[in-house]
């Protein structure tokens, strides 16, 4: 659904500022006179675009400390639901004890919606790219289906799980990241300022000196000589990647790239596929046909390939075909949740199968992170060892051939 940013004179006259979530724009007009607005200036955002800023080229952290906020305004917002408190009860409570600027501003930027007569999933589209459209409309489909306060718990639990996940990826990748910056740092020390004040010593007194002094010197002259042009290169080269995976080609690449990679032990593809049969599981359970939800799973997912093959299964289940076939047809899930999926339409629970295949592959991923921050420890040690070894056999060879000569008769 559009999304309009208004400028409106409210009823005593100020202006004031926000976005309205409306099929139309007519629509949107008329919200906002029925909430005592009256508009000024309507003009409806782009789809999937953003200001520009820092944080659009560096999209994950961004969108990490989103998900964090976000999570915890879940979190709370279920409980006080699932208290019995209604909706803007709940919210004036959590916009007392607010932490942050922030958090209140888009508390109350909810709250004004509410008060204005809308939904709790139209009030969420008033906080900007806090809550995106997928998850606004699972939180549609609780208020449709009159559970709302337990689908508030199901989709903080998700978000919860995501998060943990999401950190604990982060913290397997801190050391060794450190540990290569760190190892760069030391060998261009190495290379522009110690190798070229120890080379009167490798190259003793004209003679031949070993080949693995001899590649030392060649590295620290190429450094030294050519050291600023390669920093130059080397930040023009990140800027284009930059710019390249800010690119739908290149990320519908790498998306395809990472869903297939044996290298990755197939992290990225269990972790989308209990995100994608977990949101599929709550729009089921919440009494939603199965090509809607699907439509609505699919938009969710954050890998653009399976996205885009999944048009080809929304298209097969409203022609007839059961879930299960359409899935094989693709070819992009995992055999194991197929087969639940299969196993939940045969018994009729096909919203409880979903969940417990996703609840499979979410401890499938954590598995696989752990093994993989097991792995990347000792091989990072190993191949810094190797480059220290390699330094020390390049400088100790020329020394000890230098010596030879300075000894020789």
């Amino acid at each position: 659904m559009p999304i309009y940013s208004y400028e409106a004179a409210g009823k005593d006259g100020k202006p004031t500022h926000g976005t309205i979530e409306a099929p139309s724009r007519s629509v949107a007009v008329e919200r906002l006179l029925q909430q005592g607005r009256t508009p000024l200036q309507l003009s409806e955002q782009p789809l999937g675009r953003s200001p520009a800023r820092l944080s659009a080229w560096l999209p994950s952290w961004g969108s990490m400390a989103r998900a964090r906020g976000r999570g915890t305004l879940l979190r709370e917002l279920a409980v006080l639901l699932k208290a019995g408190l209604n909706v803007e009860r709940s919210l004036t409570t959590m916009a007392a004890l607010a932490s942050t600027p922030d958090t209140r501003t888009t508390i109350d930027a909810m709250l004004e919606s509410l008060r204005g007569g809308e939904t709790l999933s139209a009030a969420m589209a008033r906080a900007g790219e806090v809550f995106p459209e997928p998850m606004r409309r699972l939180v549609a489909a609780g208020e449709a289906s009159g559970r709302l306060p337990e689908v508030m718990i199901r989709i903080a639990d998700a978000e919860e799980r995501s998060r943990q996940l999401s950190d604990k990826l982060v913290s397997a990748m801190i050391y060794p990241a450190l540990l290569m910056v760190t190892m760069l740092g030391v060998l261009t020390l190495i290379f522009t300022s110690v190798l070229p004040q120890l080379e009167p010593v490798l190259a003793g007194g004209g003679a031949a000196i070993p080949w693995p002094a001899a590649m030392l010197l060649a590295v620290s002259h190429f450094m030294n000589a050519f050291g600023s042009a390669l920093a130059l290169v080397l930040l023009a080269a990140l800027a284009a990647s930059l710019y390249l995976l800010r690119q739908p080609s290149t990320q519908l690449s790498l998306d395809r790239h990472s869903i297939r990679a044996r290298y990755l032990l197939g992290i990225p593809l269990h972790y989308q596929t209990a995100q994608f049969f977990r949101n599929l599981a709550m729009l089921v359970d919440g009494g939603m046909p199965l090509n809607r939800a699907l439509e609505l799973a699919q938009q969710a997912l954050s890998n653009r390939f399976m996205r885009q093959a999944l048009d080809a299964v929304i298209n097969d289940v409203r022609q007839g075909r059961t879930l299960r076939s359409a899935l094989e047809q693709a070819a992009i899930f995992p055999r194991l949740a197929i087969e639940f999926v299969a196993v939940g339409e045969e018994t009729g629970r096909i919203a409880p199968m979903l969940q417990e295949a996703a609840d499979i592959f979410e401890r499938d991923v954590q598995t696989r992170i752990d093994r993989l921050s097991a792995l990347l420890l000792p091989v990072m040690t190993i191949f810094l060892g190797l480059v220290v070894a390699a330094i020390m056999t390049g400088v100790v060879s020329g020394i000890f051939a230098a010596n030879d000569l300075a000894i020789g008769p």
